[in-house]
């Protein structure tokens, strides 16, 4: 077992602001679709070098989502060049925030994650762990609620399979109950300056009966002078 264990890669599960970061993928099939609508969908600002797309990518290049170099990777391409307005890095470019490396040829996808991680960029390559320095799990999404499932390369199959099995204990009740909460807690935010009390509501926040009244279909949305009223009970 401690063998079993030595060999594996514990990855560091973050959450990734990508909002107005300019994000490159290499290639243009369906894998670079399937990434380029989870990059867009999280604000990224997206270029693709390819010397084809698939018809969702062009697409998406006519409504101007995303920026296309019709062409094959070139050596230098990693370098996101600014424009007057944008500061330089000390090297004299800024780099791309992530990049995806999944056209069909592994010699460009190597290519690519050798210049990235020269210049420290997080790289992943479709099909090739072994040069990725960030891997993309499996993800559920429920309103605000993501859970992000990845099996440190027991490999994609056994990912969607245990996603699968999660999915069916996390039902759309929660985009609501989630919702509650996140305005909950603005509220108690807003309304509550001891940090050590805003604590103790959240806590209680905990114990409602909120998501099994959801479940029940007998939630009715508190607003704001409902939530002042429950935050003004708990502290008396």
């Amino acid at each position: 077992m401690g063998g079993c264990m030595s060999d594996s890669i514990h990855y560091l599960p973050v959450m990734l602001d990508c909002r107005d970061q300019a994000c490159l993928i290499v290639g243009g099939g369906q894998v670079a679709e399937r990434k380029s609508i989870s990059l867009l969908q999280a604000g990224a600002i997206l270029t693709i070098i390819s010397p084809t797309l698939t018809p969702k990518l062009q697409q998406l290049v006519n409504q101007q989502q995303l920026i296309w170099h019709a062409r094959e990777y070139q050596t230098g391409d990693i370098a996101y060049h600014c424009t007057s307005d944008e500061k330089l890095s000390e090297f004299g470019y800024r780099p791309y925030f992530l990049v995806h490396a999944v056209t069909s040829v592994p010699e460009i996808n190597n290519q690519v994650a050798t210049e990235a991680k020269t210049y420290c960029i997080p790289v992943n390559v479709a099909h090739q762990r072994e040069q990725s320095t960030f891997i993309n799990p499996n993800v559920i999404r429920r309103g605000r609620l993501t859970i992000a499932v990845a099996t440190s390369g027991a490999g994609p199959l056994a990912g969607r399979y245990i996603a699968k099995e999660i999915n069916q204990h996390f039902g759309n009740e929660y985009e609501i109950y989630i919702d509650f909460l996140y305005h909950l807690r603005e509220t108690i935010a807003q309304k509550v300056s001891d940090e050590s009390l805003r604590k103790s509501l959240l806590h209680q926040a905990m114990s409602l009966s909120i998501l099994e009244e959801i479940r029940q279909g007998i939630f009715e949305p508190w607003d704001e002078q409902q939530i002042e009223h429950w935050i003004n009970q708990s502290i008396e």
